[in-house]
Order: C-alpha cells, then structure tokens, then sequence
C-alpha cells in the first residue's frame, strides 16, 4: 500500500529508476516559479502523449506513473510539461523541471503537514522554487494551525519574486496571516509591494514595512503611497 504523499528519498529513488528514459539535463532550470502559483485543480489533468515527440512522452510517462503511485498529483507536473512544450523547450529542459516541481511538490508536503490540501501544496512548492526556505513555510503555517494558507503561500511568493528579502517577508507575512480574518489584508500587501517595487527593492521594503505598521495597529489599509525620502534601489546583478 502506497503512502499518502512521496517522501524526499522517493524522489531521489524516482529520478535514479527513470535515468536510462529520462536523460539529465546539463544546464540549471530556468527561475520560472512564479508560473507555478497554484490554480483551482477543478478536473483531473489527463497526459496527452501526442503533445510531445515520442522520446519526450516515454519520459514523462515513466515518471509520472511513478509519480501517480506515491500520491503525487500529476496534474501540475502535465501542465508544467505542457508549458514547456508551448514555448518549445528541449526533452532535457521539459523532464529536468518536471522533476523540480515533483521534488518541490514532496518537501512543501512534507513541511505543511497531512492537513494541506493540494492547491495549498502547490502553492508551498511555488513558493519553494521561488527561494523561500522551509523556516518560512512552517511559519506560516503556524500562523494557521487549522485554516487556510493558500492567500499567505502565494504571498510570500509574489513579494519575494518582487526583491523583498526573505526575512522581511517571511516575518510580515506571517505576523498578518495570525490576524483573523485577514487574507485581504494579504492581498494588500501584496498590491503595495508591487506599487512600489517598480522603483527598486528598497522602495518595496519601505512601503512593505509602513503597511505592516499600519495594519497590525488596526488601520488595515489596502495600499501606502510610495516614499519619496529616498531614491530607489536597484537589485544586485545575478
């Protein structure tokens, strides 16, 4: 009988069982997890072979049957696939992040708990692929023992994406998503990051920290006007 959820060895185990029909890619993955943010799963995602060349399915469908029986959802990993195949990637490329999300997908399982639901585990793997550590993911769910962490998972993503440090935005994040009733006060935080983010990292930081003065004493406001006390940042070269 097949566990609820793949653990970390199954995937090491999985990679290594499909070496010889899925080859390894020499290059990193490209930083694309901000295309991962979660979707309503309404249907089940069905893998159509003739969307991929021949040697490219044999790959994918050896994984993801693999996947299937050690409770992996799938359903990302077609769309992941088929993604990458819209923009015409390689058979390496397309198979190696396929895999990434798959291993992506375990730990943010894994690190949320049995109580997670997939659109949350998705969330939890995006936000994984975007730079956010395990600390910041535990936090957040311990800010929501019982309820919903899909507003705070994509959150922190959509503000760490924007070059908010992960620190600054793990503990803003987490300090609203305590409060009752506040994903839209999440969901300000998020549009005041982006307001300002357009002027650098720096100038995001400001109005994310201004925000989160204003909303923990009550005021609860859906944006901050940018600051003008200083000139904007610039993100380091990669």
């Amino acid at each position: 009988m097949t566990t609820p959820f793949a653990s970390i060895a199954f995937i090491a185990q999985l990679i290594a069982s499909t070496a010889g029909v899925i080859p390894q890619s020499m290059h990193a993955a490209a930083h694309d997890a901000d295309a991962d943010v979660a979707q309503p799963m309404v249907q089940p995602v069905v893998f159509d072979a003739t969307r991929f060349d021949s040697l490219t399915a044999i790959g994918l469908r050896a994984f993801l049957d693999s996947a299937a029986e050690q409770g992996i959802p799938t359903g990302p990993l077609i769309d992941k696939a088929l993604e990458g195949a819209g923009r015409h990637a390689n058979r390496d490329k397309i198979l190696q992040t396929v895999r990434q999300l798959a291993a992506a997908l375990v730990q943010a399982r894994e690190v949320l708990g049995t109580t997670t639901t997939r659109d949350e585990i998705l969330a939890g793997a995006s936000a994984l692929r975007a730079g956010v550590d395990e600390k910041a993911l535990s936090a957040i769910r311990a800010a929501r023992p019982t309820g919903s962490i899909l507003q705070p998972l994509v959150a922190i993503t959509d503000v760490v994406l924007r070059g908010v440090p992960l620190q600054t935005a793990r503990d803003a994040v987490a300090t609203i998503a305590k409060m009752p009733n506040s994903d839209e006060a999440l969901r300000g935080l998020q549009s005041t990051v982006a307001k300002n983010s357009v002027r650098g990292p720096g100038m995001a930081v400001d109005a994310l920290n201004r925000y989160l003065r204003s909303t923990v004493s009550g005021n609860n406001p859906l944006s901050v006007p940018p600051a003008t006390d200083r000139k904007p940042t610039r993100p380091p070269p990669p």
